[in-house]
């Protein structure tokens, strides 16, 4: 994701015999020249992190992808970037600011993108379980109007803060609690190994009282090769494990500026 204060440097400790998928996620759209250049066997990676249009991500370059992607052959990860803790970030972004994505971006602003995007919401104050909710009902709209099958996960961003605040378990437990309760998706959590624990212990209740244990997908520095797996960041409910940020590789000619990922599957957010 666009947060890339992770902590200090891990060694994989993977299993030549259950060895996890590689994958990666970009902030906008690679296109779908690159993806067939970049098809497995000719890169190593096998899946692709989805981002939804969304408060603190506004870019809409990846809708309306997700049925050309399956038919390509990627695997695929949805990603919705709710709101975020900036005020207890170790960022020196202001509480209401654009994302990264969009101030890194160099693609222009496109009449869809216009039509589609909500107006700016990424701010601190916004970090309510109210907010939570609406968030929710959004991520699971976006969700539907891609075509994304019933049972699919849906891994909501939360950048690194210093502490998990009061304000942040709310909106999360509301987030989440809400796309359970909806019943078409799946809630996920995407987390720096350093929040992931406080997160964790959040206990998140369906409408009919049974606990919920979301898939976690793990931001840490490490080693990822084809011989790890996710639970090599050092925690046995990590899904997925995100490492090596905002690295350029080239494969068949064409170059991307991406983060790689390891999971325990091939298709990640897959029912």
């Amino acid at each position: 994701m666009f947060a890339r204060r992770v902590e200090a440097q891990t060694s994989a400790t993977a299993s030549h015999a259950t060895p996890g998928v590689l994958g990666f996620d970009a902030r906008v759209y690679p296109g779908d020249s690159a993806l067939t250049a970049w098809k497995f066997p000719v890169s190593p990676y096998r899946w692709i992190g989805y981002y939804l249009a969304a408060p603190c991500h506004p870019d809409s370059s990846f809708v309306g992808k997700y049925s050309s992607l399956v038919a390509n052959g990627w695997g695929v990860a949805a990603i919705y970037v709710g709101e975020q803790d900036w005020v207890n970030s170790p960022s020196t972004r202001p509480a209401t600011a654009p994302t990264d994505s969009t101030k890194k971006s160099s693609r222009p602003p496109t009449d869809s993108t216009k039509k589609s995007a909500r107006p700016l919401t990424c701010s601190q104050p916004l970090v309510t379980k109210a907010q939570g909710s609406t968030d929710a009902v959004d991520a699971i709209a976006k969700m539907r109007a891609d075509g994304f099958p019933r049972g699919t996960t849906i891994f909501l961003d939360v950048e690194r803060v210093n502490t998990v605040s009061p304000a942040l378990v709310d909106y999360y437990r509301a987030w989440l609690t809400g796309v359970l309760n909806d019943g078409h998706y799946k809630p996920g959590v995407y987390a720096t190994k350093l929040n992931a624990p406080a997160l964790h212990d959040v206990q998140i209740r369906a409408a009919n009282g049974r606990s919920y244990a979301p898939a976690f997908w793990i931001a840490s520095a490490g080693v990822i090769d084809s011989t790890s797996r996710p639970t090599g960041v050092g925690l046995d409910y990590a899904r997925i494990w995100q490492s090596s940020f905002d690295v350029t590789q080239t494969l068949n000619g064409v170059s991307l500026r991406i983060d790689v990922n390891v999971a325990t599957k091939r298709n990640p957010g897959a029912p």
